[in-house]
């Protein structure tokens, strides 16, 4: 079975920003760049989604409209997941920062971002 970052392997991405211009855009760039791409406007939206857990990467806004992008997190590692996890946000504090590297989220990226730092953000 390839690893999931292997380019010959679907690269499934879940995106979670309430922001819908936001999402579209980021949306059609990750796509771009070869990631399946599930897009959600919300917390509630990504946990009702059957199936959604098992993508092995994660973008998220850290403020959302029905919870955060911490929450979201603690919520999949709960139940097992494992993927590569990317925070963004236009709120970075260093508390912010130390909660999500505690988290698990393995990058934070400040709004307003380049294309080239999410994307090597997700890249590890």
């Amino acid at each position: 079975m390839p690893d999931a970052r292997s380019p010959c392997a679907p690269r499934q991405l879940l995106l979670i920003e309430d922001d819908a211009k936001v999402r579209r855009s980021l949306h059609l760039l990750l796509q771009s760049e070869g990631y399946e791409v599930r897009s959600f406007a919300g917390v509630r939206a990504l946990l009702a989604e059957a199936g959604a857990r098992a993508a092995p990467y994660l973008v998220t806004d850290y403020r959302l409209s029905d919870g955060d992008g911490i929450g979201v997190l603690e919520t999949l590692r709960g139940g097992g997941w494992q993927g590569r996890a990317v925070l963004i946000t236009g709120f970075a504090t260093d508390m912010l920062r130390q909660a999500a590297t505690k988290c698990g989220f393995h990058c934070i990226v400040e709004k307003p971002f380049r294309n080239h730092e999410l994307l090597h953000a997700l890249a590890g």
